[in-house]
């Protein structure tokens, strides 16, 4: 009897059509899986901490939750009979920060507690996460510091869930986008030559979208998500040129305390400076990527097709 009663229990839970909760949901990749849960036909509610910003959401039929990413009753009610979320650290970088680790624990901590009571107490059966290429590294310093972190405070949950470690953001280069077009220069701390796994925020929030839905098998753990080719930074700059009318557009090489003093200029803290300073030399020194050991994943948008949209 016991046996028939879980079966039908199943059965009932099966039917139930899928709510889908994405926090952030107002950032780059936040929106990309809001929209592409939408697109699919998908009840999704929308968490951020500015209902303006969120109504986009709300007009394409999204419904809305207000709340800070760390206050846990906040995404605890936001969490309330949903059977999947996107969850994620929001934002990436806050330039005056004088203590960012703690401010990304304190995101951390309030998730996975929302999480975990959603998952004992409600329905939530599945999980997405955005990590990062730079989970790949245990001494991972700066913006990318918490990455890690949240998967595994997300896994000490209980819930199942797919760990996200995509490669470097083609939407970084917008900064180089303006730069061009300002001075016909950009550059940093990341060598020109380097290879990059470039993607795209809207492909990776179509991938967390397939998982969510199921489209793609769910198997717990990390799974690394690139573009279809390693790019390097000299590509970016001359394909930038090209399409800004700055033929001859050069990316100059540029020292930490160069970028250091530029960082703290523009409005950086000293805190925030150094660990995004460390944060981009994990990355030129090869400490921070892709290790290619495990799933692995390839987007569709090229480099060429994000900067003809991005430069449009």
């Amino acid at each position: 009897m016991n046996d028939m009663h879980s079966s039908a229990d199943t059965s009932a839970q099966n039917t139930e059509k899928d709510l889908f909760v994405v926090t952030a949901a107002t950032s780059d990749t936040g929106s990309a899986v809001v929209r592409a849960l939408l697109e699919s036909g998908s009840a999704v509610v929308a968490v951020g901490r500015d209902p303006e910003r969120l109504r986009p959401h709300a007009e394409r039929g999204a419904r809305t939750h207000v709340s800070r990413l760390d206050d846990a009753d906040g995404l605890s009610a936001a969490l309330d009979g949903a059977t999947g979320a996107f969850v994620m650290l929001a934002p990436g970088i806050l330039p005056t920060s004088t203590d960012f680790r703690a401010y990304q624990q304190a995101l951390i901590t309030a998730q996975a507690r929302a999480v975990q009571d959603a998952y004992r107490h409600g329905r939530l059966r599945r999980v997405v996460t955005l990590s990062g290429w730079a989970a790949n590294h245990p001494g991972a310093r700066g913006p990318v510091w918490g990455l890690k972190r949240l998967e595994e405070a997300i896994d000490a949950t209980g819930v199942p869930a797919v760990h996200l470690r995509a490669g470097s953001f083609m939407e970084n280069l917008r900064a180089d986008i303006a730069s061009i077009k300002a001075t016909g220069t950009t550059g940093g701390l990341v060598p020109p030559d380097l290879p990059l796994p470039m993607i795209t925020t809207g492909d990776i929030g179509q991938v967390a979208a397939e998982f969510l839905r199921e489209d793609r098998a769910f198997t717990p753990g990390p799974v690394e998500v690139a573009g279809p080719a390693y790019r390097t930074l000299a590509e970016a700059t001359r394909l930038i040129g090209a399409a800004v009318g700055a033929d001859d557009a050069r990316y100059v090489p540029r020292s930490r305390d160069a970028v250091r003093a530029a960082l703290i200029e523009a409005g950086f803290s000293e805190h925030m400076a150094d660990g995004t300073v460390d944060m981009t030399l994990d990355v030129a020194e090869g400490r921070i990527r892709l290790l290619g050991t495990g799933r692995t994943i390839t987007t569709g948008t090229t480099l060429e097709q994000f900067l003809a949209a991005a430069t449009a």
